[in-house]
């Protein structure tokens, strides 16, 4: 069931409450939310979703900070929003301070498995004189203690000169990003080794079989990489979450579409992850929820949904990511073509 729309002062005075004593951490994390089940539903209504368009979630091994996307319309703004679990309190969401510049935009937020980067994407230029924003491309930060450094361009062997979006890392050091083209883009890699970056280079088969491919995200283990795609016979409209699933032998199998768990006839599905402890997936999508009760809609309401969640515009869901190992257990048991 979904749970009811929340206003932003009602669920932050719930969350103010809150303390350590008499409750169990666990209980405070995901902004004191009930771990979704199987089937998905908006992630903190009233405080996450507000009815803007929002994606791109990322949290902190530890759970006590998460990050989010939000768009403004017709992409005009893009802003990282931050949250903080300090003494059993969860602060008002406010925009990051790496993310303020009203000149330039900054999306994609994704914390490495253990911490210690912080990267995202963002069309500020290099040069901080600079009047004009340049392409996007992947920054990077790094973990100084209860803070983030400066953030720095990742070197032109990854981003290139053109458009990067969306990295994502392994545990081991492994970062995957897209390389834009058109509406979609190559799957690419890079890995870190002895204290430096390895040139990007396309993902081989069964990767890159078309650029009608979007945004990956990577386990933390390698186990298997998420990716939306575009034109498929078993699609469900737009774009479409797949699964690839690695082998014993390091080889993958071919793209395994992820069902209606998440995907939907929606056309805005271009971002998923997993929550750091791999329980519970988060996925962008522009579903709306239904409305059911059959009464005529009237002006104040209609002005009033522009800031409810599940109102047509991008919105970060969540669902038991038990599914997952399901599906990735069929993959590698089904015989190869």
């Amino acid at each position: 069931m979904q749970l009811p729309p929340l206003r932003n002062c009602a669920l932050l005075s719930c969350l103010s409450a809150m303390t350590l004593a008499g409750q169990a951490l666990p209980r405070l994390l995901y902004l004191g939310q009930p771990l979704p089940r199987s089937e998905p539903v908006l992630f903190a209504p009233g405080l996450v979703n507000t009815g803007l368009s929002t994606r791109d979630i990322t949290i902190t091994p530890d759970g006590t900070e998460i990050y989010f996307g939000v768009f403004l319309p017709g992409f005009r703004k893009a802003v990282i929003v931050e949250t903080h679990l300090q003494a059993g309190r969860w602060s008002a969401p406010e925009v990051a301070a790496f993310s303020r510049d009203p000149r330039w935009r900054c999306l994609e937020p994704c914390i490495s498995p253990d911490g210690r980067w912080f990267f995202f994407v963002s069309d500020r230029p290099t040069d901080s004189q600079a009047g004009k924003p340049g392409p996007f491309g992947i920054w990077i930060m790094d973990r100084e203690g209860q803070a983030w450094s400066e953030p720095r361009r990742l070197p032109d062997s990854i981003n290139g000169s053109g458009n990067t979006f969306y990295p994502t890392i392994t545990r081991a050091g492994e970062l995957y990003f897209l390389k834009e083209e058109g509406r979609g883009g190559w799957l690419m890699r890079a890995s870190w080794r002895n204290g430096a970056w390895s040139n990007a280079e396309k993902l081989p088969p069964p990767f890159n079989a078309s650029p009608n491919q979007a945004n990956p995200r990577v386990d933390p283990e390698g186990r298997f990489i998420l990716v939306p795609l575009m034109g498929r016979a078993d699609s469900l409209g737009g774009a479409d979450y797949y699964g690839y699933f690695r082998r014993d032998d390091g080889s993958w199998t071919e793209p395994i579409h992820l069902g209606p768990v998440v995907n939907s006839p929606a056309g805005d599905e271009y971002s998923i992850s997993l929550s750091p402890d791999g329980r519970v997936l988060f996925f962008g999508s522009d579903r709306a929820l239904p409305r059911l009760d059959g009464k005529p809609l009237q002006w104040d309401e209609i002005l009033a949904e522009r800031t409810q969640p599940g109102n047509g515009q991008t919105g970060l869901w969540w669902v038991d990511a038990a599914f997952l190992e399901v599906l990735r257990s069929r993959a590698l048991a089904a015989p190869r073509h």
